[in-house]
């Protein structure tokens, strides 16, 4: 309900609204206190601000106290005794003192309009936190915070903005610092509850106070309430200002206190909840869709976003309602069935069949491009780690070699070291320029192999004792199973010793904290296996079918650190069906990897 005053102001009555827009309180008159009052006060402020002595301020304040009567100076007192308690670190004692400000003075106003009862909650609650009692304080601020929202004081808009929002952080610092119970779940969402409640009366209060502002401008609103015939005029009339939609219904003249009064319909209400129920509970034919729409041809309300089918009937609200109107639309016939008994079908499905051609072109133009790019950024990553490969060898051998020409080695045992830090960093220079000169003469078709007879016995021991001396002053012991009666093969021994190289080389890298590499070789009936096994990091499953990838290295972060070109098990697959035979792997992670080399005895079979 409210009533436009003769200014064009609108007053609302009986309306609850969450705070008031500025300048429409009315604060209450403080009357200063009398003579000897004021004497008093003059003298327990010097105590308090000047001398710093609390206890004597606060024994005149208390003082003041009894020599008045009035309400107002009452409150102001207490608030002041409160304070020195608050600064002389007597919490509990100024505790009670904010209580009987908020029981027995809770609607008085100090500045800016601020209540007595608001304030002095909220300094308990900041005292009860000071004092660690964190359960204290959230049921405090809860209940200070349901009767803000309930409208026990009234604010104005950015008072209460500033409350709610000190309370709201204050609960949200408390929930989430306290160890999680049953009780804190309970306040939780209790708390949240009233956050919904807030969001909800805020959004109404900002309607309402949105109209008030801004209706007296709207022309139609205007002429109405000014027309001579008012009283015979159709009262009923729809606004939208802004965003919003409001219902307004104009009773009258008040001719003893020159006021127009009249009420606003919920808009949000009626459009939101009374009309879909009632539209739902309605019986429709299927395929039968609806439309609400306003005076300018505006949608309020539809069964669908856009109905189907051409409009059957248009249909006007009855008086009560606001000048809408209400449009039925029915479902044409099937477009399938159009089609299906028309020529214009075969246009239709050619149509589809070119449609379906350009998309598939373009799904596989997508994914030679995608695949074109990843291998862009395979080789990029390849070249920036074979540089940085290349250069962390030669830059240990030559600062180890700086060291050895300039004599700045100790001892004789240190200079051993060296030679076999030189030794092994030159090999590990040496494997990886192989590795990319195999790598690019198989990807030209250039690299040949020389086939002979091959005696894996020896090869394999050989390969072994030489990683073994190089890997052997880092801890790192390398076993050898190798049957006695290992067959030869047919192969060419140096692509072979590449390969176990690479296999070792990667087991030596993925090893993880373990220390220990198995070299194993048997035969199998026209085959022989050479296995390599580490117990170190391990593969995961959905890496399996990548790792012989050219540039391929795992996504773990982990595996990531390890140093690596990317082609060390691609050559290995390359060499390994170079020679008729296969490469298999086993692996899991966290207990290490087997990889096993099948090479038959006559690499022309298979």
């Amino acid at each position: 309900v409210f009533a436009i005053q003769s200014d064009q102001s609108i007053q609302y009555f009986g309306t609850f609204l969450l705070y008031r827009s500025r300048g429409n309180i009315q604060f209450s008159d403080y009357s200063p206190p009398n003579q000897p009052v004021n004497r008093l006060l003059q003298q327990a402020e010097r105590f308090e601000f000047q001398n710093k002595d609390y206890k004597s301020a606060m024994g005149i304040y208390r003082q003041a106290l009894k020599a008045t009567f009035d309400s107002h100076i009452q409150a102001d007192l207490l608030n002041k005794i409160a304070r020195v308690q608050k600064k002389n670190q007597q919490f509990p004692e100024a505790i009670k003192t904010y209580q009987t400000i908020a029981d027995e003075h809770s609607q008085i106003q100090i500045m800016e309009g601020i209540p007595l009862g608001l304030a002095a909650l909220m300094e308990i609650g900041s005292l009860q936190l000071k004092m660690e009692d964190q359960t204290e304080a959230l049921e405090v601020y809860m209940g200070l915070f349901r009767d803000l929202i309930g409208g026990e004081w009234i604010l104005e808009k950015e008072s209460y903005s500033f409350y709610s929002n000190r309370i709201q952080e204050s609960l949200t610092r408390i929930i989430s610092e306290e160890p999680s119970s049953e009780h804190l779940q309970s306040r939780r969402k209790t708390f949240q509850e009233l956050v919904n409640e807030e969001n909800i009366k805020k959004e109404e209060t900002e309607r309402l106070l949105f109209f008030q502002e801004n209706a007296s401008a709207e022309r139609e609103f205007n002429v109405l309430q000014f027309s001579e015939n008012f009283s015979e005029q159709k009262r009923r009339l729809t606004l939208e200002i802004g965003i919003n939609l409001y219902l307004v219904c104009l009773l009258g003249n008040d001719p003893t206190d020159n006021k127009i009064w009249g009420f606003l319909v919920d808009s949000h209400h009626l459009i939101n909840s009374l009309l879909p129920g009632i539209l739902q509970s309605a019986v429709f034919s299927e395929g039968t869709d609806w439309i609400i729409r306003g005076q300018d041809r505006k949608t309020i309300l539809a069964s669908t976003d856009i109905p189907p089918g051409s409009m059957t009937i248009r249909s006007e609200f009855i008086e009560n309602f606001p000048e809408w109107t209400m449009e039925f639309y029915q479902a044409d016939p099937p477009l399938l069935d159009a089609f299906l008994t028309s020529r214009r079908g075969i246009y239709f499905y050619m149509f589809i069949l070119i449609a379906g051609i350009l998309v598939f072109g373009l799904i596989l133009t997508i994914r030679s491009l995608t695949r074109e790019m990843e291998l862009s950024r395979m080789k990029s990553d390849f070249v920036s780690t074979v540089s940085h490969e290349f250069k962390s060898p030669l830059t240990s051998i030559r600062q180890i070699a700086e060291m050895l020409h300039s004599g700045r080695v100790p001892s004789e045992e240190r200079r051993q070291k060296y030679y076999d830090v030189l030794l092994e960093q030159s090999e590990r220079l040496s494997l990886l320029t192989e590795n990319v000169l195999s790598f690019a003469k198989m990807e030209e078709g250039k690299r040949e192999f020389v086939f002979k007879h091959v005696d894996l016995n020896t090869l394999l021991r050989s390969i072994v004792s030489t990683i073994q001396d190089r890997m052997g002053h880092d801890g790192f012991t390398i076993e050898t199973e190798i049957a006695k009666t290992l067959s030869s093969i047919i192969g060419d021994a140096s692509a072979i010793t590449q390969a176990v190289n690479n296999l070792i080389d990667n087991a030596v890298k993925y090893s993880g904290d373990s220390k220990k590499v198995v070299v194993r070789a048997f035969n199998d009936e026209e085959s022989v296996v050479v296995q390599v096994i580490d117990f170190g990091l391990g593969i995961k499953k959905d890496e399996m079918g990548k790792i012989f990838d050219r540039f391929y290295r795992g996504g773990d972060e982990l595996t990531r650190m390890v140093k690596g070109s990317g082609l060390g098990l691609t050559l290995v697959k390359q060499i390994i069906e170079a020679h008729k035979g296969i490469i298999q792997v086993e692996s899991e992670p966290e207990k290490g990897s087997v990889f096993a080399m099948k090479l038959p005895l006559d690499p022309n079979k298979g």
